[in-house]
């Protein structure tokens, strides 16, 4: 507060907000909130999180005019590992016309995140027949844990590329959070059930 009567008003500018400048060009989330959902839904949260993220994008293409404005983000998520080179490289595109430079090799990125996925996907029976159900079991469950943690990653590097590096703008969970989160939680104990009613081969 100034004594002059006629100094102009200044903005107080020593709280500035956590969101400032930040865009929803891609699905920003905390990765807290980002690793509860991806766990505790049995790793269904990953379709949704491909969905919305090129469902943003498209929103920004038909606000701009551009490019992309007629994708379908449905199809892009459920066929999701054929899309995430394209996905990643667009984030690293829009961090840069923004002028915040990610350093993020995006390429290498998505490569690992697809041969996980793929081995994930098709070799799965594969591996549960060689080693078993308990030991192929764990395998699998290794393998969405190396998911998890790329997409996690990969999610620091859109939170910063849309300006939000915490993900402040979607850190709290939800009713319907808690739901997925509910049924998500339901289908681990199955799988930890099968584990404990098949021991390991001896």
């Amino acid at each position: 507060m100034t004594d002059n009567l006629y100094a102009p008003p200044q903005a107080d500018m020593s709280k500035t907000p956590v969101s400032a400048g930040s865009d929803d060009s891609f699905y920003v989330v905390s990765q807290r909130k980002f690793t509860l959902m991806f766990i505790l839904t049995f790793t269904i949260y990953q379709v949704y999180w491909f969905y919305k993220n090129w469902s943003n994008y498209k929103k920004q293409c038909q606000l701009q005019n551009s490019a992309d404005s007629d994708i379908w983000p449905v199809p892009r998520a459920i066929f999701s590992v054929f899309f995430i080179h394209a996905l990643f490289r667009r984030v690293d595109q829009h961090a840069d016309a923004k002028q915040r430079p990610l350093a993020w090799d995006y390429s290498t990125h998505a490569t690992t995140l697809v041969v996980l996925v793929v081995i994930a996907n098709l070799f799965n029976s594969f591996i549960t027949g060689i080693l078993g159900v308990f030991l192929g079991t764990l395998v699998a469950l290794g393998l969405l844990g190396g998911i998890g943690y790329s997409l996690r990653s990969a999610q620091a590097f859109i939170n910063k590329a849309c300006g939000d590096a915490q993900g402040a703008a979607n850190d709290k969970l939800t009713t319907a959070n808690y739901v997925w989160m509910a049924v998500g939680a339901l289908m681990w104990v199955l799988v930890i059930f099968g584990m404990v009613a098949t021991p390991p081969p001896v």
